[in-house]
């Protein structure tokens, strides 16, 4: 039978369900429903409907994710995506922008205030229970510019903007006895601002993370090794930038450290969360936190502050502080 018959069954079935009846199993079936192949049998709708249902110790958004990537008109959320439409930072990095050469009339191009903006999605790969129930292998991307909205000296211009597209291979291992879902994820990523000499900056790495989560919150740490380059040619000519062959910032693990520790707790209305680098070494390193809250709809307001190196690739080696006040889009529960 196709499934498109599947949608009238429900809802002719609906008419003598109850209300939680529906909220649980009906809308299990719609889902499935809408984002499966045409071929796809009722009955094999009602397998996964029912194998879901078992699984008591999966994150509701690892469900709820998985529900929805056959459906050809949903992108599915990676990171948190949000808009900081307006941010205060104490330092502003004005040293890559060469202020004597590029604006010989300003001193300090770089305003104080910017808004800040990330999107984020993912898409399945492949994602049929590779290795373990509920595992997938995805192409992830995540954009992160930084506007200097309110600069009508300069004419407001997108100071920087980082692209970090990763691929990436997940899966979950719900624990029976802690009550919760450890997750592992292995996987490749790229970063850049797109820049030209002397701008860019860029870096590639490898990670194997583990996470945990239970209830309203969840803890996740990815190590990470960054695949070496050559080094940077000098031309010893200064009157002419750089070649563009080797590596545009070779201690950029000085600053960033060779890890990452997320964290995230559903308190009631308010949602805090929190990302920290270190490195041990050198001392330098950083801390992410923030807060979410409803507003209205899907849209909550958010509230960020950062401390320390590596918000943006081009700030990599340069002390700041931001505090952010915006909408979030999206969060991680």
């Amino acid at each position: 039978m196709r499934l498109y018959l599947v949608t009238i069954i429900i809802f002719i079935s609906s008419l003598s369900l109850p209300a939680r009846a529906l909220d649980d199993d009906g809308e299990c079936f719609l889902n499935l429903a809408a984002s499966s192949a045409p071929e796809t049998s009722i009955k094999e709708v009602a397998d996964r409907c029912a194998k879901q249902k078992n699984m008591a110790h999966i994150p509701m958004r690892l469900l709820k994710e998985k529900l929805t990537e056959n459906n050809d008109f949903v992108i599915t959320p990676h990171k948190q995506n949000y808009v900081l439409l307006f941010t205060h930072q104490n330092s502003p990095n004005q040293s890559p922008y060469d202020v004597q050469k590029l604006y010989p009339d300003m001193t300090r191009p770089v305003q104080h205030e910017e808004a800040k903006l990330q999107v984020s999605l993912k898409v399945p790969l492949y994602h049929r229970d590779i290795f373990t129930d509920n595992d997938g292998l995805y192409f992830g991307f995540t954009l992160k510019s930084f506007w200097q909205v309110y600069n009508d000296e300069l004419s407001a211009p997108f100071r920087e903007t980082n692209y970090q597209p990763e691929i990436f291979y997940q899966a979950p291992f719900p624990s029976t006895y802690l009550g919760g879902t450890w997750f592992a994820r292995v996987g490749f990523e790229h970063e850049s601002n797109g820049e030209m000499q002397l701008l860019s900056r860029s870096w590639n790495r490898v990670y194997l993370g583990l996470g945990f989560q239970k209830d309203n919150w969840g803890l996740y740490i990815q190590p990470w090794y960054r695949l070496p380059e050559d080094r940077k040619i000098d031309d010893n000519d200064p009157a002419t930038p750089p070649l563009p062959e080797g590596d545009d910032n070779p201690d950029i693990d000085d600053y960033l450290g060779y890890y990452s520790i997320n964290g995230v707790v559903d308190w009631g209305r308010y949602v805090f969360t929190s990302t920290i680098r270190h490195n041990f070494s050198t001392g330098y390193g950083s801390i992410e936190a923030g807060m979410s809250f409803p507003l209205w709809g899907r849209l909550k307001g958010f509230v960020q502050f950062f401390d320390g190196y590596g918000e943006s690739l081009i700030d990599y080696n340069h002390h700041n502080q931001r505090i952010g006040l915006g909408i979030l889009l999206t969060d991680i529960l």
